[in-house]
This record gives C-alpha cells, sequence and structure tokens, in this order.
C-alpha cells in the first residue's frame, strides 16, 4: 500500500545491484551539562552516554543504543531503544549521525554495507559516522505487518483499482494491512513519526557528548535533518541535507514530482540505449522505437503477468518497482538494458543471470535471497501515515488525481495512481513540522542532482529558499544522491566544508 516510491539512498541502490544485535559495554564519558540542557521532563534521558561494544554480528563495527520516550508527551510511560553503528577504526573521530532515506531504510546496514561506496576516503578516515535505525525501523522497536509469505502473495495479485468496485476492494486490502500492523506491531504504529525521530536525535547528540549534531541526511533524510533543524536550531552543527524531501510537501505532490522524474529518466536511459552497443532493445540509434518497445511490452504484462521458473509471478504492478530501481542510478543503466533483453526473451533457463526485474523489485521491497523481507515497507507505510493527512480519500479524488498523474507522465503516471494511502489507517495522523526555516541555526549546506527521478532538485531549491541559514549546491547528471566520491566538485565542497569549516559558496554548480 505504498503512498510514494520509497526514496531509497543512492549508495543502496548501487551496492544492492552489484551484487543486528547489539551488546553493553563500558560507557564513554559525557559532558554534565548535557540534562542541564534537556527539554522539560527528559533529564533523565538527556544524562544517558552511549555504551559502545564490538557488535555481535560485525567486528569490525561497535554497536549500541540510547533510550528514548516511546511518547515524547508522556515521557514517563513506556521507553523504546534507538540502535546505533559505528566504524570500530575511526571510533575516536568527531561523530557524524547519517541517515541514508525511506522512509524505512536502515542506518546500521547503511554505515555497515553501503557507505564506502558514496563517502570519499576522507571523509570516511576523519569523521566517525554513525547510523541509526530510526524508531520503527530495522531493530529499533520495528514495524511488522506482513508475514514475508503474505508479502509475498500480496505482490502478485493484479489490481485494478480504476473502478468504483475495484478502488472498494483496495480500501478494504487497506484496512486489512492496517489492522495487521497495529496487531502485529503494538503502540509503536502510533509514534514513528518524523518529528518524534528528529527528538531522538537530539537524545542521540546528548548521549555523543556533543553540543552541536553533525549530521549527513540524504532523500527522506533531508525531511528528518530539516525537521531537526527546525525543533533544535542552536544544536545544528555541520549539516548536509541531499537531495531533498520537504517536510511540507504533501503525498500526492511527491507522486507528481517522482511521476514526472521517472518518466524523465527512462526517456534519457532509452536515448542511451539507442545510441549504446550494450543495449539490445528497439532499432540502433531510434529512442523513439526503445520506448515503444518498452511501453508494448508493459501493456503486455497487464494483460498477463510474468512467470518466473521459480514459480513466483509478477504483475505489471510489482514490474514497475523493478523498473524504477536501476533508474535511480545511471551507473545500473546498463543492468535495466539487461533485464529489458531477458524479459523480452522470455527464456530465464538459458539467461546467464536470475529474473532480473524480478531481483530489482525484491531488493526494492527488502526481500532477500531466502525469501525474508525487512521490516522497509512496513516502517515506510506507518510513518508516511502518521506523517501525512488523515483525510480518508474518496474514489472521486482517486480519479482526479489519476488523470492528472498520467497526463504528465504517460507511462509512469499509473503506476503511481489509484493508491489508497491511508484509507483506513488505525491511528490518527501526528502534528507534523512543516515550516522548516530554522532561525537562529549554524549554515545547512543543500545540495541535488540537476535529473534526479526521486527527489527533483526543484525540491532543494525551495528547501534551501525556506532555510533561514543556508547554501545550495546544484550538481549536473543523472541519478539519485547529489554527493559523490567520483565527483571531485562535490567531494572539495562537501568534505572542505565537514573536516575544515571551508563553507561553500551559495548557488555553485558542480558539472
Amino acid at each position: 500500500m505504498p503512498t510514494t516510491i520509497r526514496i531509497l539512498a543512492a549508495a543502496g541502490t548501487v551496492a544492492a545491484l552489484a551484487l543486528t544485535s547489539c551488546a553493553s559495554g563500558e560507557p564513554e564519558p559525557s559532558p554534565s551539562n548535557q540534562a542541564q540542557s534537556a527539554p522539560d521532563g527528559l533529564e533523565t534521558f538527556y544524562e544517558q552516554t552511549i555504551a559502545w561494544e564490538t557488535c555481535d554480528d560485525n567486528a569490525d563495527f561497535e554497536c549500541g543504543s540510547v533510550e528514548v520516550p516511546m511518547d515524547y508527551e508522556n515521557p514517563d510511560d513506556e521507553s523504546i531503544d534507538i540502535h546505533l553503528t559505528r566504524d570500530a577504526e575511526t571510533a575516536d573521530q568527531p561523530p557524524m549521525l547519517v541517515n541514508p532515506g525511506g522512509p524505512g531504510s536502515s542506518g546500521i546496514a547503511f554505515v555497515q554495507d553501503s557507505l564506502g561506496f558514496v563517502f570519499s576516503e576522507d571523509l570516511l578516515e576523519n569523521t566517525s559516522p554513525i547510523g541509526f535505525d530510526p524508531r520503527g525501523v530495522g531493530v529499533s522497536e520495528p514495524i511488522q505487518c506482513e508475514t514475508d509469505e503474505e508479502f509475498d502473495a500480496s505482490r502478485e495479485i493484479v489490481h485494478d483499482p480504476s473502478t468504483q468496485e475495484g478502488w472498494d476492494a483496495t480500501v478494504e486490502e487497506n484496512k486489512a494491512y492496517a489492522q495487521q500492523c497495529l496487531e502485529r506491531s503494538g503502540e509503536i504504529v502510533g509514534f514513528v513519526d518524523t518529528a518524534s525521530a528528529a527528538k531522538d536525535m537530539d537524545v542521540i547528540r546528548s548521549a555523543l557528548g556533543a553540543p552541536q549534531l553533525d549530521y549527513f541526511g540524504i532523500s527522506y533524510g533531508t525531511k528528518l535533518g530539516a525537521t531537526y533543524a527546525e525543533l533544535f536550531p542552536e544544536q545544528v552543527g555541520k549539516f548536509v541535507l541531499d537531495s531533498v524531501l520537504p517536510p511540507s510537501a504533501e503525498t500526492f505532490e511527491v507522486s507528481k514530482a517522482q511521476s514526472a522524474g521517472f518518466e524523465q529518466s527512462l526517456q534519457a536511459w532509452a536515448q542511451w540505449c539507442a545510441d549504446s552497443s550494450d543495449c539490445n532493445i528497439g532499432q540502433d540509434g531510434d529512442a523513439e522505437s526503445v520506448m515503444t518497445t518498452v511501453t508494448d511490452f508493459l501493456a503486455q504484462v497487464e494483460e498477463e503477468p510474468l512467470t518466473y521458473p521459480e514459480g513466483r509471478t509478477q504483475p505489471v504492478s510489482d514490474l514497475f518497482f523493478g523498473i524504477v530501481l536501476p533508474l535511480y542510478s545511471q551507473d545500473s543503466w546498463e543492468m535495466l538494458a539487461l533485464a529489458f533483453e531477458q524479459a523480452l526473451e522470455d527464456d530465464y533457463a538459458n539467461s546467464d543471470y536470475r529474473p532480473l526485474f524480478l531481483y530489482f523489485a525484491d531488493t526494492y521491497h527488502g526481500r532477500d535471497d531466502s525469501g525474508e523481507y525487512s521490516n522497509d515497507t512496513a516502517a515506510f507505510n506507518a510513518i508516511n501515515c502518521l506523517d501525512y493527512t488523515g483525510e480518508e480519500k474518496p474514489f472521486e479524488q482517486a480519479e482526479q488525481e489519476a488523470e492528472e498523474l498520467t497526463e504528465q507522465a504517460p507511462i509512469f503516471g499509473k503506476y503511481l495512481s489509484y493508491s489508497a494511502g491511508c484509507n483506513g489507517w488505525p491511528v490518527d495522523p501526528s502534528d507534523t513540522v512543516e515550516d522548516t526555516d530554522a532561525e537562529g541555526s549554524d549554515t545547512i549546506v543543500v545540495t541535488g542532482l540537476t535529473s534526479d527521478p526521486a527527489t527533483p532538485i526543484h525540491f532543494s531549491h525551495e528547501l534551501a529558499d525556506e532555510l533561514d541559514n543556508s547554501v545550495h549546491i546544484t550538481v549536473e547528471g543523472e541519478g539519485h544522491g547529489a554527493y559523490s566520491k567520483e565527483n571531485e566538485c562535490i567531494v572539495d565542497a562537501i568534505d572542505g566544508y565537514i573536516l575544515n569549516d571551508e563553507l561553500p559558496d551559495d548557488d555553485m554548480v558542480c558539472e
């Protein structure tokens, strides 16, 4: 029941295509004045220190946790643990909290598995990047909704909510899913909003003994970071917000931006395919024939889902995710071409690869080779349904939205249409932080790619304009995630800011 595309970190996507439990030890010292500056009623939480010790499942990293209130309005009631990790080799360097996006993506997995794909060697060696699983995510009081078997089955259902009857059936499925989340997760379903996660970040800051928080947020991590900056402007240290999801954007606004963005990326991929000897779809030099082949293939799958040797099927609603995932990075375009070639030949038994479109969709949904899912999608839904409007969407509104989406994105718009969103969600939405000027904060660096399909660059400009104290860096290129160790310009700008206090020029452009 996703309402928009879950916005994955670029590093995690590229790493996936290339194909924890924590113990406690001796605590580190924390300045004694941290508790004195704590919000009223939270003094005990702000007195914490983090007991770092070697992670049970990864000897190269240390793990720890902080205790936070489940409900910040009633901090004396139940508490939960937020789990963190850091590289043991750089643990003595200045801490920098990171979030890879989602919402629902694990910061622990990002730091342990994917950070080296993105950050420069200089940044990795001279900071201590700290990954955390936000509340409801990963190992931090995770939201649970479907079993692995139920998730597999739900992905194979052929939906047609474009009629009143189909819409009503979709809403009923939505309500049943939401009730599963509540029954299997408990009270935490009502407390995984972004504002509460941002408050957790300040508890982490205090436990680290840092008077200000250094932070690097990507995609949804920018929404989390901007929310923190609004709530705690004086505690903002070196802040980088890369590929912006604005806190003020409503879910349909995001869907419109993403449908247009992925459509544009597909067109760019088609042009690359037509000009490349590594792509054998359509006619050489003819991007329009590539697009015709793609749209004909999608129409065929709308009529008959793909069937794979292992017995799984993939309707067009799930194939959509298999197509957009490799569009997150231009480095994956060749893999997308291979996926189309493989599917068009429909000969998986003699292919050199596993069924690629199914693999990409599995990766997007967090399904591993054993058939086990992460809780990314469950957390995504729970977080969004607290952050966005709680109004029930009627069929007439869904029809109007679908018309608008397909008009601006004829291929992808239909697959982002008729989402039942949060209809039937069992918990009312939270009070969200929408105005994010963060008045009084230190300078925040905002950056974005000119052709980012998931978080179009106009979002980053809007946030930079809204913030009281910011500079904006534009990076020219395709993909998702502006900071890349392969781009010397953005590395020099961001690393210089974080490591040497060298503030980049506002409105600078990196080619």
